[in-house]
């Protein structure tokens, strides 16, 4: 399967790594792997993510840094949506 990113969370990971970067610039790139490596993972097993209470999204977390990437799965390609710490508030889910 494809990976593709909404432009709302393209935006949430820069945020994201610019902040650590900011203090930390190697933790910001061991963060930016792990998400990667966890939408890496979903391409090759869409279903890998917990069902949320939003119909079609699922959930699946960047361990160890406990990010949660929400994502749907359609045809050939999971698309992310949004992704966000989890001590934030859980967003609306971004449909474009």
């Amino acid at each position: 399967m494809r990976g593709r990113y909404t432009a709302t969370a393209r935006i949430e990971v820069e945020e994201i790594l610019a902040h650590i970067a900011g203090d930390n610039v190697s933790a910001a790139t061991a963060v930016g792997a792990a998400i990667k490596l966890a939408v890496a993972q979903l391409q090759a097993f869409p279903r890998l993510g917990t069902i949320t209470d939003e119909a079609g999204i699922f959930l699946k977390i960047a361990r160890p840094y406990r990010y949660l990437i929400f994502y749907s799965a359609t045809g050939d390609t999971i698309i992310v949506r949004n992704v966000r710490h989890p001590a934030r508030q859980y967003p609306p889910v971004d449909r474009s």
